[in-house]
């Protein structure tokens, strides 16, 4: 039975999803007396962590593999003979292809670097990418969460190890995944702003990578975007539009916060065809 005394909570969140994971998970920790320490990678300098027993790893998935930030920020870790890491990806589509080796790039960095991988495991939040489950999956997926991270918990204090398993074509995805940073780039550069912005300034201030610049009260954008959509659903007159693959913004917006205040009632995915389509296929196995 693992008794780490000190734990610390480390993620990235594009619009909310897997900050909730984390916080999840803390106040878990906390039920069990466990204290924890959390902090959000946008803002921390990772030479400056101090070695905790237990490290988890919080990211979205973007591309196949795990954000860029998350990977940077693992990359400027110091080395450690003795810090056990559990890193837990994100995704709105679930474990299946081609989502199978998202964490690979990162594992290896954290083994060269001397810590200890013991645990992988994802979470399935509700999608702000391209297509949206709808109201009642996106509910059940937050209404099961703490019962997910609960039995994470249970799983690394019990010593039990887990890792995805990441399938051959996955791999290949996963390298080609750096790819995402050119892609992210050019579609960052291309939003603009319509004749609806207030001038208000909220979307450079919220930036993780600090692309959006102000300049004569109109936001312009650069090249460092990674595709987290913050900017675009944070809006609050939905002013911004890209150019380019337009289709992966979700038509209605994503708004978490608005998402748990809705009731919740049980909901079975097998009592529609929501299963039978492909594409949710990781999520209904999730769900399960």
């Amino acid at each position: 039975m693992l008794k780490p005394k000190k734990i610390t909570l480390a993620y990235f969140s594009g619009t909310g999803c897997t900050k909730e994971v984390c916080l999840c998970f803390a106040q878990e920790l906390t039920k069990k007396g466990l204290e924890s320490k959390t902090i959000n990678l946008e803002s921390h300098d990772p030479e400056k962590l101090k070695q905790p027993d237990l490290l988890v790893i919080f990211s979205p998935v973007y591309a196949f593999r795990l954000a860029s930030i998350t990977e940077k920020w693992v990359k400027g870790l110091p080395k450690s003979n003795r810090t056990m890491v559990a890193v837990v990806p994100v995704s709105g589509g679930g474990d299946i292809s081609p989502n199978t080796a998202c964490t690979i790039a990162c594992r290896r960095i954290l083994k060269k670097k001397g810590y200890h991988v013991i645990y992988e495991r994802m979470i399935v939040m509700p999608s702000n990418f391209g297509v949206d489950a709808g109201r009642e999956i996106n509910l059940q997926l937050l209404h099961r969460l703490p019962e997910k991270t609960k039995e994470m918990i249970e799983d690394i204090l019990t010593g039990e190890h887990h890792f995805l398993l990441a399938k051959p074509r996955d791999r290949f995805l996963a390298m080609l995944g750096k790819g995402e940073h050119l892609g992210a780039g050019l579609f960052g550069a291309s939003i603009q702003p319509s004749a609806k912005c207030t001038h208000c300034g909220l979307c450079s201030q919220k930036c993780p990578t600090c692309n959006i610049k102000m300049k004569q009260g109109m936001p312009r954008f650069g090249f460092r975007c990674i595709w987290c959509l913050r900017c675009i659903y944070a809006c609050p007159v939905h002013a911004l539009k890209p150019r380019i693959l337009s289709s992966v913004v979700l038509k209605d917006g994503f708004h978490l916060q608005e998402l748990k205040k809705q009731e919740y009632k049980n909901f079975d995915p097998d009592q529609t065809n929501f299963n039978q389509n492909r594409a949710w296929k990781g999520v209904s196995e999730y769900l399960k």
